[in-house]
């Protein structure tokens, strides 16, 4: 009987990019599908706050060692995926030591459930949308999903080629299914325990929590791309509005006449007018740097 391979991921980024190509082309380009992003946002938020946050914040609560066995167990049926993408990256010294990790703890660790190398070789993420990114591939349209969350075209066929890559896909060993999806909602429990105190901020401090969110994540997976610190304190206002301009005074002066040729406002002014996308480009903003598609 021939492997199954994950086919969602796949299907995903096939429907993306046909959606992508039928964009109207006023839309934005950074966000061309929000519409059905804040509407998916929308269901997700819902999602989250009854169902997967209470179940996340009890795997939190969870005794320590059973919360590290899972997610050691995760992490090490990622490290085949880490070490190709190391390579294809052309770190060979983060690839030996992902390397290392594997053997080490899928042998000593009782399959991964120990951390056999601890802090001396440490777990670091890594998939083929990084390295799409490393190669020069801008991220194209963003996109957010239900359940899967904040991602974009780039990711989304990033991760339909990690599951292809990854020679564990291909394996066979008893209760493989079964295993797959508990590692999979474990893995995915695990990352929204990591983000729960970004997303309390997000959601406590923004009164546009999509939007928020969007720039948090484009900053956060340029940084992982370039190298680059993103804080949460850092990301642009979306709604605080501009000031009203001051009335002049009785005895103020008229205001003086522009030069001929001169612009008709200052570029402090055209700035205030951008569009958000224009306003983080002039903040060098790492979001900024990176749109090329």
């Amino acid at each position: 009987m021939r492997p199954r391979r994950p086919r969602l991921p796949l299907l995903l980024a096939t429907a993306s990019a046909f959606m992508g190509a039928a964009a109207p082309t006023l839309a934005d380009p950074i966000d061309p599908f929000e519409p059905m992003n804040r509407r998916f946002f929308a269901i997700n938020e819902a999602l989250d706050q009854h169902i997967i946050a209470p179940i996340a914040h009890r795997l939190g609560s969870a005794p320590g060692p059973f919360r590290a066995g899972l997610r050691n167990f995760s992490h090490n049926l990622s490290e085949p995926v880490v070490f190709i993408n190391d390579v294809l990256q052309f770190h060979g010294g983060r690839a030996a030591g992902t390397l290392v990790r594997f053997v080490i703890n899928s042998t000593v660790g009782i399959g991964g459930l120990l951390d056999v190398t601890g802090n001396a070789i440490p777990h670091h993420d890594n998939g083929f949308g990084t390295t799409l990114g490393r190669w020069g591939m801008g991220p194209g349209p963003y996109l957010f999903l239900p359940l899967l969350g904040p991602s974009d075209i780039r990711d989304a066929f990033g991760g339909a080629a990690d599951g292809g890559m990854n020679p564990l896909t291909y394996a066979r060993y008893a209760h493989k299914a079964a295993i797959n999806i508990g590692t999979t909602i474990a893995g995915g429990l695990g990352k929204r325990v990591d983000a729960d105190q970004d997303l309390e901020t997000i959601r406590a401090t923004s009164t546009d929590p999509y939007a928020s969110l969007r720039s948090f994540y484009l900053q956060n997976r340029q940084a992982e791309i370039s190298g680059k610190d993103v804080s949460i304190e850092n990301l642009p206002s979306f709604d605080e509005p501009a000031p009203p301009a001051k009335p002049p005074a009785a005895g103020d002066a008229p205001p003086k006449p522009q030069a001929a040729g001169a612009a008709t406002g200052t570029a402090a002014n055209a700035s205030a007018c951008a569009p958000a996308t224009e306003r983080w480009a002039d903040a060098d903003l790492p979001y900024a740097t990176w749109r090329g598609g």
